[in-house]
């Protein structure tokens, strides 16, 4: 029976006031499950290659029309002519094939400023509506069968039409919708058309933080089944911790067709492990003769249980057999697992979980949402394990479905959200709903509930899945308890989590788990201190927006101190980033207005732990040191005992090759392997046999944890922890170097001669202005002091400019000079007072010895009562043939003050132009701490090497500070003629807590009121 359309009784269409009206004649959401002919076929679990699968994917042709007005009305007709229509591929954004333009906004409406409107009105002025078409034929194999379509994603709202006749109407673009077409389609073409609009009622509830973009960016396919078949499957499958021994309870829901009406049919079940073999001794079994749902029940005697440690799957099959004769096979995934809040504490198997855990989006910088492949999902999932990443939040709305088959595959933790969130309808502080949407406003109460019920029937199966979100920021109200209520009354095995309490405590209850945003340090630790009632996790923190995520691991050292603090999910995992072109051709990853998009967030959708083409940031390197689950601490280390803690859950540490090195000035002396048997959760102790030799030289002792053998996501020898100890500095005698030097002045400078060098500092700047070594110029801008980086994005949030822009250009008068001379020394002081409004003062010492080594040491005394000092040092420049780096101390990647956990002490070496971190925005980056000694050098191995006394910060990139602010692209800086060096005691930390206020935390800010000491050599090589 073919669909009786009736239009909506206020006049209106579906999708324009009418947030009752989400769906017309969709078919009731399930599992995902596709019919195999065998058993055989469903153990193998390709959906795809099933005959009862066909891919609509492809070209269609298509129009595009800027409002409803303007589009053809009557389009879907059978005999209407579509041949001159453009092609448009199937899946994807027409934003990004040549249409409309894609647009970033965070918070507010993508029409405000266009049309003033109040929900549930949709925007109808510039409303954009892409109508599609094709043709297809049912395969001859489904004659006499069912033919079903389905649609993966469509955002917003859409239209269907077979031959010329509705099918049905849906909304909510993340979740299936599905229509049945057989009583439309015939033998031979077919034409499908479909009218989907970019904005619609429903999108009042699709305010995500994410780029505004439209059309079929999801799989379509036809599928058809037996005219008996399994509609759905609901599978348990419990672990019991104490008798390690597991449950299956499988629900079949069957549905047949009148010609098996009556006929006495069964349903089986068996389950499989990894080599395919049955686990069950006999096949569960029950039989009838109609429709109905099926119950299976078994005990599984001592699986492997499933964790994200160690992600046990079997395959369970559902089979239908008329006789001996099979009429269809289904198949999934099971794990056996027992999740939930026991003794006040998350649990996992029994053992207290915590969540190292990321915020993902789904996007590639090339295709947006649209087209993801499984390669795609496979390149994050085998990153975030390799990056000791255990959780991911499907933020904001519910992921293609092969994102939960490779999370239960490889072992991630889910939390599975509703596509839901309002952030435009109401805003933070205020007191009462409001306009808040939903609220509890009876209009959009089946709206919210049905993508609940879409997203739990769909995704339910899966083991990965521990926690059901109500969705992100969308405030509070009566509508979040109904949501809440289906879940917990259709899923006891799970728990329900909504951040959004946190705005709306009277509805505290409809989280299980106490969840919130980027609060601070000290609000978690008060939390915990004040026996906090439920479970607590950030569900969102450390915003990695730019150059950020300083001070992690103060959040783990809280998640590890306290158990009811149970981890929590950085935002987020990659840069939404468009690669777009100019008009001269040159690519560029794009952001918030680069498309003349208004409003918009500008930079704001960079804050990805990963670069938006899938590179890693340095940010990630950090992410994985805070993460890791073995940690080493010094115990004695005169016995050179450690003490080693196990903080997996299901893991011995015996499992994982131990290594340990000793170097001698980053260069490896000594080096074994250990074997330590600490089970899970554990703590023991290691005796690691090192000698430290008698020569002079820095002794560092790493520890590693590596992979013993090859596994799903990573090769033997993948490094999951380490941790460095400098465990001796053997002093040694300082030799007296021979020689004789000069020094003589003129009007202009003081020059400074030696064997093998001259410099000059400036009688009028106090600048050393040049050095040369055997007549050839190592410098082109001399040194002078510095007190100021390049804006970073968290930088802009708090308004460091605007706090501490004293220090941006601050100028340096030169007040006094003196020189001290010998023939084995000479020594020139220079003082300058600072223009910082009240008087800050700056010394610098130029002691040079007959090798050309000059010591320079920077004293700063910043008067009290000025803002904090962005970083304290000296800047240089040289010409752009030095371009050859190296540096011992910390790297590889870039690192800072706050955010260099996951940087190792070593010898590294690199190319000037590659230490500019690509981030959306050009802004401060490639900075090194601990350095121990960098030489910047020509390719010959000429240049410069400036050593730390003891230590310093030092940085090499093509442009000064300033040069990088001035530009908001990468791909608009000039192309530099110099190498620019900066040495400094210290820069602040990046910070990170939020990117919109939050400064960086005190012990790695240098405040006013404080003398600050910069010592280091500078020496021509």
């Amino acid at each position: 029976m073919t669909f009786q359309y009736t239009p909506p009784a206020n006049g209106y269409p579906e999708w324009n006031n009418n947030p009752e009206i989400f769906q017309l004649n969709r078919m009731k959401a399930h599992a995902t499950l596709i019919p195999f002919s065998t058993v055989e076929e469903a153990l193998k679990l390709d959906r795809k290659d099933s005959s009862f699968y066909e891919s609509l994917n492809g070209l269609w042709k298509f129009r595009f029309s800027e409002n409803p007005d303007a589009r053809v009305k009557d389009f879907h007709k059978a005999d209407y002519d579509v041949s001159d229509w453009s092609d448009m591929k199937v899946p994807a954004h027409w934003q990004l094939e040549g249409y409309d333009y894609p647009q970033y906004t965070n918070v507010t409406y993508p029409w405000v400023g266009k049309e003033d409107l109040k929900p549930p009105f949709a925007p109808t002025k510039y409303n954009p509506v892409g109508q599609y078409v094709r043709t297809f034929t049912v395969p001859e194999r489904w004659e006499d069968q069912p033919v079903y379509i389905s649609f993966q994603g469509v955002e917003s709202a859409f239209y269907v039409w077979v031959n010329g006749e509705l099918v049905g109407y849906s909304e909510d673009s993340f979740t299936p919708a599905e229509f049945d077409l057989t009583p439309y389609v015939k033998e031979g073409e077919n034409t499908l058309a479909v009218e989907v609009y970019r904005w619609s009622d429903a999108s009042w509830l699709e305010d995500q933080d994410f780029w505004r973009m439209s059309g079929i960016f999801r799989d379509v396919y036809l599928y058809s089944t037996p005219n008996v078949h399994v509609y759905d499957l609901e599978v348990r499958s419990p672990y019991d911790v104490k008798t390690k021994n597991g449950s299956l309870s499988v629900k079949a829901d069957v549905v047949t067709s009148s010609r098996y009406e009556g006929q006495p049919l069964r349903v089986e079940a068996q389950l499989y492990d990894a080599q395919g073999k049955s686990v069950l001794d006999t096949s569960l079994q029950n039989s009838f003769t109609s429709e109905g749902m099926i119950h299976l029940e078994a005990s599984v005697e001592k699986p492997h249980p499933w964790s994200a440690e160690s992600p046990s799957l079997y395959t369970l099959v559902v089979s239908v057999w008329d006789g001996e004769q099979v009429l269809e096979a289904q198949s999934c995934k099971v794990g056996f697992r027992t999740f939930g809040i026991e003794d006040g504490l998350m649990k996992i198997n029994g053992e207290r979980i915590v969540f190292r855990g990321v915020n993902r989006h789904e996007f590639t910088s090339k295709k947006g949402r649209a087209a993801i492949s499984r390669d795609d999902m496979l390149q994050d999932i085998l990153l975030m394990k390799q990056y000791n990443i255990n959780a991911v939040r499907t933020s904001h709305y519910p992921n293609d479905v092969v994102w939960y088959e490779l999370c239960d595959e490889y072992g991630l933790y889910v939390i599975d959200e509703t596509n839901l969130e309002t952030h435009g309808s109401w805003s933070y502080g205020q007191v009462g709903e409001g306009e808040a949407v939903p609220g509890s406003k009876p209009e959009w109460r089946e709206n919210v509930v049905d993508r609940c019920r879409t997203m739990y029937e769909r995704d339910k199966n899966h083991p990965s899945i521990l926690i059901w979100s109500l969705g992100n920021e969308s405030f509070g109200g009566e509508n979040f308890v109904h949501m809440y209520n289906f879940l917990k009354e259709k899923d006891p095995t799970r728990i329900v989590h909504y951040e959004g309490i946190f705005h709306h405590r009277e509805y505290e209850h409809v989280s299980d788990i106490e969840s919130t945003m980027y609060n601070k340090i000290e609000d978690l630790e008060k939390y915990a201190m004040w026996n906090g009632k439920k479970p607590y996790i950030l569900c969102e923190y450390s915003h990695a927006m730019g150059n950020s995520c300083g001070n992690l691991f103060k959040y783990w050292e809280l998640f590890e101190r306290y158990p009811i603090l149970q981890g929590g999910f950085i935002w987020d995992w990659r840069d939404q980033a468009l690669e777009t072109t100019t008009e001269d051709g040159t690519t560029y990853l794009a952001y918030g207005g680069d498309f003349g998009d208004t409003p918009n967030d500008g930079t704001f959708c960079g804050n990805g732990l990963i670069f938006a083409d899938g590179k890693v940031s340095p940010k990630l390197h950090e992410v994985k040191a805070c993460h890791q689950s073995i940690k080493w601490s010094l115990v004695d280390l005169g016995s050179q005992r450690f003490q080693v803690e196990n903080q997996y859950l299901f893991t011995n540490v015996k499992d994982y090759e131990l290594k340990w090195t000793l170097t001698k000035d980053g260069q490896i002396v000594q080096e074994d392997v250990l074997s330590i048997d600490v089970q899970p959760t554990q703590t023991g102790e290691a005796h690691i046999p090192y000698t430290v030799p008698s020569e002079r030289g820095e002794y560092v002792l790493t520890v590693s944890a590596h992979l013993k053998e090859d596994t799903s996501w990573a090769k033997r020898g993948h490094e999951v922890s380490f941790n460095q100890f400098v465990v001796a500095k053997v002093a040694g005698d300082s030799s007296i170097e021979e020689g004789e030097m000069n020094a003589s002045e003129t009007d202009r400078d003081w020059t400074i001669e030696g064997p093998s060098f001259t410099a000059k500092v400036s009688k009028e700047t106090g600048m050393l202005h040049s050095y040369k070594i055997e007549g050839v110029e190592r410098l082109t801008q001399g040194l002078r002091p510095n007190f100021w980086r390049a804006l970073t994005d968290n930088d802009r949030g708090n308004k460091l400019d605007e706090r501490a822009g004293v220090w941006r250009d601050v100028k340096a008068t030169l007040t006094q000079l003196s020189v001290e001379q010998s023939k084995q020394k000479v020594i020139i002081h220079t003082m300058f007072t600072l223009a910082t409004g009240l008087p800050s003062f700056c010394r610098v010492t130029y002691a040079f010895d007959p090798t050309g080594e000059v010591t320079v040491t920077q004293t700063v005394d910043a008067q009290a009562g000025l803002p904090e000092l962005p970083e304290v040092g000296m800047l240089f420049a040289m010409k752009e043939e030095f371009d050859q780096l190296s540096w011992y101390g910390k790297g590889p990647h870039e690192n800072h003050w706050d955010r260099n956990k996951g940087a190792k002490i070593g010898i590294y070496e690199g190319v000037v132009s590659e230490q500019l971190t690509p981030y959306l925005r050009p802004q401060e980056s490639g900075n090194k701490t601990d350095v121990r000694w960098m030489t910047v050098t020509n390719k010959e191995g000429r240049g410069l090497k400036i050593s730390g006394l003891p230590l310093v910060e030092a940085n090499a990139l093509p442009y000064t500070p300033l040069e990088l602010e001035a530009h908001d692209h990468h791909y608009k800086l000039p192309t530099s003629d110099k190498v620019v060096v900066r040495v400094n005691y210290k820069q602040m930390g990046v910070g990170g807590d939020d990117s919109w206020g939050a400064k960086t935390h005190p012990e790695f800010t240098l405040p006013s009121g404080q003398v600050y000491v910069n010592q280091f050599v500078l020496k021509g090589i």
